[in-house]
């Protein structure tokens, strides 16, 4: 796709328009190295991110940020790999008579009229084989169906034509949610690993199993960032903005105090204060933080009933609300799994720029455009072909 130096593979932007602001990323593939080439972000104004709810307000600033972030980075080409949202998409799972892999999208496309209340055709459709599963004395596939409706593609591909972008790829955002932890699982052992990712943002949670290379299940949860933020508002008498700027901190202390433990030093400030404050944040959101709990509970229910006793071992929190401590304890304690926070871009050199700089090395919100941004790079073995690899949504 790219004739570029044979050592070094670059791969396209990578571009996340989420609910609270945008990120764009670009790596380069050198040397069997990951490296970023460029990366930048804008947020939304604090004061805009409360009622930013409608999408057509949300591509407008999108627009205006791509330009500026483009004319300001280091980003090479304008190839760009965007996602449709989970909120945009319809996914809907189905089961099937088992059948040989290549009657399979025949039987998706009728299935699909059946399903879908708008026209679906192949390019705007993702199918995912999840595996075979019993239903009585029948073996039948279990099959996830993702379909945009066409105003949605059309509106963004506007969007992509007003940054001035060369859309290869429309992805369907949990699989590049996926897509950016696939990499890890490279040993043999790994074809059963069982991987749960919670991505947790501002506008909707999503949950995302796989079995090996293959996406089992995906589902949105309404439990979000934005009630947390209501939560902690109500609770301490504190405005929306000041809620989120609140909550915001207290992450960036917590991760602060981790790096400096690491390297030796003394955090500063009080423990005794700052558990006080973590503590009053914890009784703001327990409600909303266990409701999230069982919501993900009935997941793992669901799919350890209909895989045959699928179990993971870890979950792995993503998205800008995982950095809240409070949120990992609380879910680690109700589901009774360990909860880790992801790092989508461990391994990869992050060099001088403003990923490089930032003190939050997780860096788990940027995990979906991870995603995306490795979309089209050959990453040593996550990049075989699995369940993930069938009809994609595409530009």
């Amino acid at each position: 796709m790219f004739k570029l130096l044979s050592k070094s593979v670059c791969g396209p932007i990578g571009l996340d328009v989420g609910a609270d602001g945008v990120k764009m990323l670009q790596l380069i593939h050198a040397g069997g190295k990951l490296a970023v080439l460029a990366g930048a972000r804008k947020r939304l104004p604090e004061a805009a991110v409360e009622t930013a709810t409608e999408p057509q307000a949300r591509r407008g600033f999108a627009v205006q940020a791509v330009r500026e972030m483009l004319s300001g980075g280091d980003f090479r080409g304008r190839n760009v790999v965007s996602c449709l949202r989970a909120d945009e998409l319809v996914i809907k799972n189905v089961r099937l008579p088992h059948m040989p892999e290549h009657e399979l999208a025949s039987a998706v496309q009728w299935e699909c009229r059946e399903r879908f209340g708008f026209e679906v055709t192949p390019d705007r459709l993702h199918f995912i084989n999840a595996g075979e599963v019993r239903q009585g004395n029948e073996v039948q596939d279990e099959v996830i169906l993702m379909a945009a409706p066409e105003k949605e593609i059309r509106a963004h591909l506007d969007m992509l034509k007003q940054m001035r972008l060369n859309p290869l790829h429309i992805d369907a955002e949990p699989l590049a949610l996926f897509r950016a932890y696939q990499r890890f699982l490279r040993r043999a052992a790994d074809e059963s690993f069982v991987s749960v990712i919670v991505d947790m943002g501002l506008a909707s949670t999503r949950i995302v199993v796989a079995r090996g290379n293959t996406t089992i299940f995906v589902k949105s949860i309404n439990v979000n960032g934005r009630k947390l933020n209501e939560s902690v508002a109500g609770e301490l008498g504190l405005s929306y903005a000041e809620a989120c700027h609140f909550r915001r901190r207290l992450a960036e202390q917590r991760l602060e105090e981790q790096i400096e433990r690491q390297a030796g030093d003394q955090p500063d400030g009080s423990p005794e204060m700052r558990d006080q404050v973590e503590w009053s944040v914890l009784d703001a959101i327990r409600g909303q933080v266990e409701a999230l709990a069982r919501e993900i509970s009935l997941c793992l229910r669901y799919c350890a009933v209909t895989f045959r006793g699928l179990r993971p071992g870890r979950i792995t929190l993503t998205g800008g609300e995982a950095y809240g401590p409070a949120v990992v304890k609380l879910l680690s304690e109700c589901l009774d799994f360990e909860c880790v926070v992801g790092e989508p871009l461990r391994r990869v050199d992050l060099g001088g720029g403003s990923l490089g700089s930032d003190r939050r090395s997780m860096l788990t919100e940027w995990s979906v455009v991870t995603g995306l941004a490795l979309r089209g790079l050959t990453v040593g073995d996550s990049a075989r072909k699995g369940g993930n690899e069938g009809s994609r949504l595409s530009a």
